[in-house]
C-alpha cells in the first residue's frame, strides 16, 4: 500500500539465508510482516507528519514520551531504557555537495525490531549498510538488530571524521592565505568556521557519553559479543572528540595571529608614515624659513640662493633616509615573504 504522507517507510527483512526489502509500506503492514527468525529494520524517513508517526507509534507500541522526542529534532543525544526497548537519539552530521548539513537520528530498538526516525533522505544508511545488507557482505546479515545498530552508529561516527575532515582542509587553506596577506573578509570566514567546529562539539560531545552508556547497559536481546564492537565506537568518538578539540584550538591560534597580523600591517603603516615625516620635516622648515617675508634673508639676493637651498634639502634628506634605514625605522618586514621550507 502506497502511502500519500510526505513520511514513509522502508522495511530490510533478512537473516542468513534471505533478504527481503520492502520500498514503501505502511505501518500497519509492518505489524504484519514482522518475524521472529529475521533481523526486521524499519527505516521511516519524515518526522513531520503528526498522524503518521502516531500510527508508527501504535503499530510498534513506542511510548509517548519517545514519540515527543523522535518529533522534536533539536534533541541532545542520549539513551534511554524502557520495558521492552531502547531508544537512542543523536545528530547525525554529513556533506552534501560539499557543504555540511546535519539532522537528527532517533533509534528505537526492540527485540528482533529496528526502527530508525530521520527528518529527510540523505542515502548515506542505504549506500553504506543497506547495499550490504542486498549483497550479502560482511558480518550484517549473520547478526542480529543489535549488530545493526552498531553498524548504523558506526556509519555515522565514521561520518563525523569525514565533515572534521573538511573542516580541517579549510583551515589549513586559510591558515595559508593569511599568512601570505591577511585580508577583511578572512575574520568572517574564521568566525564561520569557529561557529560550525563550536555547534558540532556541542552535538557530538555527548555522544561519547552515550556509547559510554551503551557499554554499561545490561540489554538482554543485546548480544554480549556484540558490546565489543562498541569499544571500537569508543575509541572513533574519542578520535573525534580529540580531533575537534584541535580544530577549536587552531581556530583559536590563527584568529590570535590574524589580529597579530593586522597589528604588524597597521605598525608598518605608521612607521612609514613616520619615516616619511621625519624627512620632510626638516625641509618643510627650511622651506617655510626662506618663504617668509623679510627683506634681510641670507642669500636672499644671491643668483645661486635658490640652488644652493635645494641642494642642501636634498643632502638633509638623503642624509636622514640613510639615517632612518641604518636605525631601522623604515623596515616593513612582514610574514608573507618567510622561508616556509
Amino acid at each position: 500500500m502506497m502511502e500519500n504522507s510526505s513520511s514513509r517507510i522502508s522495511y530490510y527483512h533478512y537473516n542468513a539465508q534471505e533478504y527481503t526489502f520492502f520500498e514503501n509500506v505502511s505501518p500497519e503492514e509492518c505489524s504484519s510482516l514482522v518475524q521472529h527468525s529475521h533481523v526486521n529494520w524499519y527505516n521511516v524517513v519524515g518526522i513531520s507528519d503528526r498522524v503518521f508517526m502516531q500510527r508508527v507509534a501504535d503499530t510498534f507500541k513506542i511510548h509517548p514520551l519517545v514519540l515527543d522526542d523522535i518529533t522534536n529534532p533539536n534533541q541532545r543525544a542520549k539513551i534511554e531504557e524502557y520495558d521492552d526497548m531502547l531508544y537512542i537519539v543523536l545528530r547525525m552530521f554529513f556533506l552534501k555537495e560539499g557543504k555540511i548539513d546535519d539532522q537528527q537520528i532517533s533509534f528505537v530498538l526492540h527485540d528482533n525490531a529496528l526502527l530508525t526516525f530521520r527528518e529527510v533522505e540523505t542515502g548515506l544508511f542505504k549506500k553504506s549498510v543497506g547495499e550490504k545488507i542486498a549483497l550479502g557482505s560482511g558480518n550484517l546479515r549473520k547478526n542480529g538488530e543489535d549488530y545493526l545498530l552498531y553498524t548504523l552508529l558506526d556509519v555515522i561516527i565514521d561520518n563525523y571524521y569525514l565533515v572534521l575532515a573538511q573542516i580541517g582542509e579549510e583551515i589549513e587553506v586559510l591558515d595559508l592565505e593569511i599568512l601570505s596577506s591577511p585580508k577583511d573578509n578572512h575574520l568572517a570566514l574564521l568566525q564561520g568556521l569557529k561557529g560550525n567546529v563550536l555547534y558540532i562539539r556541542k552535538n557530538i560531545l555527548p555522544v561519547r557519553d552515550l556509547i559510554n552508556n551503551l557499554i554499561r547497559f545490561e540489554i538482554s536481546y543485546f548480544d554480549t559479543a556484540n558490546k565489543y564492537y562498541l569499544r571500537d565506537l569508543q575509541d572513533h568518538m574519542q578520535r573525534n572528540v580529540d580531533e575537534i578539540d584541535f580544530q577549536r584550538d587552531q581556530l583559536a591560534s590563527l584568529m590570535d595571529l590574524y589580529y597579530s597580523l593586522q597589528t604588524h600591517k597597521m605598525n608598518n603603516v605608521m612607521k612609514t608614515l613616520t619615516g616619511v615625516s621625519f624627512v620632510l620635516l626638516p625641509l618643510t622648515f627650511l622651506a617655510s624659513l626662506y618663504g617668509m617675508n623679510f627683506i634681510n634673508i641670507p642669500h636672499a639676493n644671491d643668483p645661486y640662493g635658490f640652488y644652493e637651498v635645494v641642494a642642501a634639502m636634498l643632502i638633509i634628506a638623503i642624509g636622514l633616509t640613510l639615517f632612518a634605514f641604518r636605525r631601522d625605522w623604515l623596515s616593513t618586514k612582514d610574514f608573507s615573504n618567510r622561508d616556509r621550507s
